[in-house]
């Protein structure tokens, strides 16, 4: 019994896994996509959705938001002198 449950949980692990690799794989998709009209909207939309994967990542990860917040600004300095 206890062999059956250690393997559901595992399957049911790897398909959320794989899940959110597919997830975020659509997010690529929708992010490479040409948007005919950019407004303020637009950027709110995106970051509101940051905000929600910043909050996901600090959840899973044990990081804080902050932490996270400066890995991203710092990402966007060392890209910006690159």
């Amino acid at each position: 019994m206890k062999t059956r449950n250690a393997q559901e949980i595992n399957d049911r692990y790897n398909t959320v896994k794989t899940d959110i690799a597919n997830l975020l794989g659509f997010f690529e998709c929708e992010l490479s996509k040409d948007k005919p009209v950019l407004d303020w909207s637009s950027i709110g939309t995106l970051q509101k959705v940051r905000g929600d994967l910043v909050s996901t990542l600090a959840f899973i990860s044990g990081f804080s938001e902050d932490q996270i917040n400066e890995t991203l600004e710092d990402a966007r300095i060392d890209n910006q002198t690159a």
